[in-house]
């Protein structure tokens, strides 16, 4: 019982925090986003925080935007623009990513 609320309390920290990094994109918009170099920092930096291994680095980004749950923003009207990615975008996806690997939503409707 006690892993299913370490779960839950993680996850719902992770809501929190994605709900802030929210309301500061639409507060602050430019400094929600990152370029594709400190997307990967920021990434690493959120992995290994708490001395975990580092997990979603540039193939893992890649697919996201592959797949469409990361959507990045090119500043400028050329091919060669810089991509941008936005924090809150990239925190909802690495907590959807956790939230279906420790199974938190088992034996709902959800």
């Amino acid at each position: 019982m006690e892993n299913e609320t370490y779960k839950i309390r993680t996850f719902l920290e992770g809501v929190a925090q994605c709900g802030a990094a929210q309301a500061f994109a639409m507060l602050e918009p430019a400094s929600d986003l990152l370029s594709q170099r400190k997307a990967y920092a920021f990434l690493k930096a959120h992995d290994t925080r708490f001395g975990g291994r580092w997990e979603h680095g540039e193939a893992w980004l890649e697919k996201q935007v592959r797949e469409g749950a990361v959507i990045p923003v090119r500043k400028g009207h050329h091919q060669n623009s810089p991509l941008y990615y936005s924090k809150a975008q990239l925190l909802q996806v690495l907590l959807a990513e956790d939230a279906v690997r420790n199974d938190i939503f088992k034996d709902t409707n959800l």
